[in-house]
């Protein structure tokens, strides 16, 4: 009976040994498996930091844009403002009236 026992505690102390071993061979796969993952993603983790650098700058570039556009509008819209302002103060002005006045006479004049 002792030989039994020793025989079957040495192969679950064998069968211990090959599970720790085959443990630390998993361990191993997974730590190999989360290395290359983590090297791949900081390849894309450059990849996409780089295409972000790239997209805010052209948003930027966009951005100034619009504000250059809009200013300019403005200053167009300032311009055609004065030009208004200017075309009514042509159209109540003394001389331009009597000058209709006389259009008028003339023509009148004219088929009589």
């Amino acid at each position: 009976m002792g030989l039994a026992a020793l025989i079957v505690f040495l192969s679950s102390l064998l069968v211990g040994i090959l599970s720790l071993v085959v443990l630390a061979w998993s361990a191993l796969g997974v730590w190999r498996t989360v290395r290359y993952g983590y090297k791949d993603f900081r390849a894309w983790s450059e990849f996409f930091r780089g295409y972000l650098e790239d997209l805010q700058a052209v948003s930027g570039a966009m951005q100034e844009r619009a504000r250059s556009i809009s200013s300019h509008a403005a200053a167009v819209r300032e311009g055609v403002d004065d030009i208004q302002d200017t075309l009514e103060e042509l159209r109540d002005h003394p001389l331009l009236r009597a000058s209709r006045f006389a259009a008028r006479f003339r023509r009148q004049a004219f088929r009589a």
